[in-house]
């Protein structure tokens, strides 16, 4: 099953993180996207702002500001931390 998500692209930027394992210093990619979800009642929408990890930046700085829909995976790697991602290899193609 593949899913995908359409908003706003608000920033895509590097963010730098130390390995708690091996203490090495890495450079990971990250995109902000800022959309409407639905309530459960259906009386309207509510932003939600959503980051997700990317392989490069490459195909996102010259998207900034636009509508976008990329897909997305998440997993739960332990209780109450999901983790957000856009595929390896995946495109962000503008919506609407």
């Amino acid at each position: 099953m593949m899913f995908s998500i359409t908003g706003q692209l608000l920033k895509a930027f590097a963010e730098r993180q130390v390995n708690k394992e091996t203490g090495e210093e890495v450079t990971r990619h990250r995109i902000q996207l800022l959309g409407d979800v639905p309530l459960r009642d259906g009386s309207g929408s509510r932003h939600d702002l959503v980051t997700l990890n990317v392989e490069s930046l490459n195909d996102y700085k010259e998207l900034e500001g636009k509508t976008i829909r990329v897909p997305f995976g998440f997993f739960a790697p332990a209780k109450g931390n999901v983790i957000t991602f856009v595929p390896k290899g995946s495109k962000p193609a503008l919506a609407g």
